[in-house]
C-alpha cells in the first residue's frame, strides 16, 4: 500500500511541477530571419539563460556557414585547395548534406553556389542568366566533386572555383542545436522557429500539442520538426515566367512551379533538406523519396492552395 501511495504522490508532484511552469517568449534576428523561441520554465532566470545561449549558438553557426561573408569558414573552404580540416559543426552539416544529395539523386546539392550566384544577379537585374554562364557554372556543381574524410574531419574539393551554399540545411541544423541547448536546461516544452523552419518538444501544459498554422488551418505537433519550401513568395518574373529562388542543380535554372512543400521529420535539419529536395524533384518523385524514409511525412500545396 505504501508503494501505491508513493506512485500516486510522485505522479501528482510531476504533474504539478509541469503545470507550474510559466510561458516565456523571445525573438532575435539571425540568419536573415526572425528566430522565435517559446518555452515553459520554472523561472525567468532559467528561461532567459536558455534563450540567450540558444541565440548565441545561432550567431556562432551563422558566422561559420554563411556564404555572404568572405571570411566565414564555409567561404574559406570554398577557396581552399587540397584537403581542409573543418570544425565539428561544419563537418556534421556537410556529412548530412552529402547523404541527402545521394538519396535525392542530386536534387539537394550544397555545391549549388555557382548557380545560386547567377540567379541572385537575375533577380536583381530582372533578366535570365546567359545559357553559356549557366553551363559553365554547372560544371562546378555536383556531389562527385568533393570528398569527406571522417578520420581527419576534412573536406577535399576536386575542382577549382566551387562554392558551397548551405541555405537549405544550415538553418535547420541551427534550430536543432538551439533546441538541444534549451533541453539541457531541463526545459522540455519548447518551440524554436527560424523563419518557418521549426522544432517543438513536449506540448505546453494542458495542451495535446503545439498549435501550428499551416495552409489556413491549425495542426497539433509535438516532439517533431517541420520545414517549408516553395516558390510562391520569393521569385522573379521574366518574360511571363515565374522563376523561384530555388535552383534545380540539373537544369541550372530556378524552378517554375508554384507549389509549397511542408515536410515533417524528427529533426529540423532533416526537414529542411528534404523540403528542398521534394520541391525540386516534383510531386511524384518527391513523395516517393519521403515514403522511403522512416518517421517523415510531406504535404504538397499547389498554386491554387490545394493540399495533396
Amino acid at each position: 500500500m505504501r508503494v501505491l501511495t508513493y506512485i500516486v504522490v510522485l505522479f501528482t508532484s510531476l504533474s504539478a511541477s509541469l503545470y507550474a511552469d510559466e510561458r516565456f517568449e523571445f525573438a532575435e534576428i539571425h540568419m536573415g530571419v526572425e528566430v522565435r523561441i517559446v518555452l515553459y520554465a520554472r523561472s525567468s532566470e532559467v528561461a532567459e539563460k536558455a534563450a540567450k545561449e540558444a541565440f548565441a549558438s545561432f550567431r556562432a553557426l551563422n558566422e561559420i556557414m554563411t556564404d555572404y561573408d568572405s571570411e566565414s569558414e564555409l567561404m574559406l573552404l570554398s577557396e581552399s585547395r587540397g584537403s581542409t580540416k573543418v570544425s565539428d559543426d561544419l563537418f556534421t552539416v556537410l556529412k548530412a548534406a552529402k547523404h541527402y544529395c545521394t538519396i535525392s539523386e542530386g536534387a539537394f546539392d550544397v555545391t549549388i553556389g555557382p548557380l545560386v550566384g547567377l540567379w541572385r544577379r537575375s533577380r536583381r537585374m530582372q533578366e535570365l542568366p546567359r545559357q553559356q554562364l549557366v553551363e559553365e557554372a554547372k560544371e562546378r556543381v555536383g556531389n562527385h566533386l568533393w570528398e569527406l574524410d571522417e578520420k581527419s574531419q576534412s573536406v577535399r574539393l576536386l575542382k577549382a572555383n566551387m562554392k558551397f551554399d548551405l541555405g537549405a540545411i544550415a538553418k535547420g541544423y541551427a534550430v536543432d542545436k538551439a533546441f538541444e541547448i534549451i533541453e539541457k536546461h531541463g526545459i522540455m516544452a519548447q518551440l524554436v522557429d527560424a523563419g518557418g523552419d521549426f522544432r517543438v518538444g513536449v506540448p505546453p501544459p494542458g495542451m495535446e500539442g503545439w498549435r501550428i498554422a499551416k495552409n489556413n488551418k491549425t495542426v497539433l505537433l509535438k516532439n517533431a520538426a517541420m520545414a517549408t519550401s516553395g516558390g510562391r513568395f520569393q521569385f522573379v518574373e521574366i518574360d511571363g515566367v515565374r522563376y523561384a529562388h530555388i535552383v534545380d542543380p540539373k537544369t541550372g535554372f530556378g524552378i517554375t512551379g508554384l507549389q509549397t512543400v511542408h515536410v515533417t521529420a524528427p529533426t529540423a535539419m532533416e526537414a529542411d533538406a528534404l523540403a528542398t529536395a521534394v520541391i525540386i524533384l516534383g510531386e511524384k518523385k518527391g513523395k516517393a523519396l519521403i515514403d522511403a524514409l522512416p518517421n517523415v511525412s510531406v504535404e504538397i500545396v499547389s498554386g491554387s492552395g490545394t493540399a495533396h
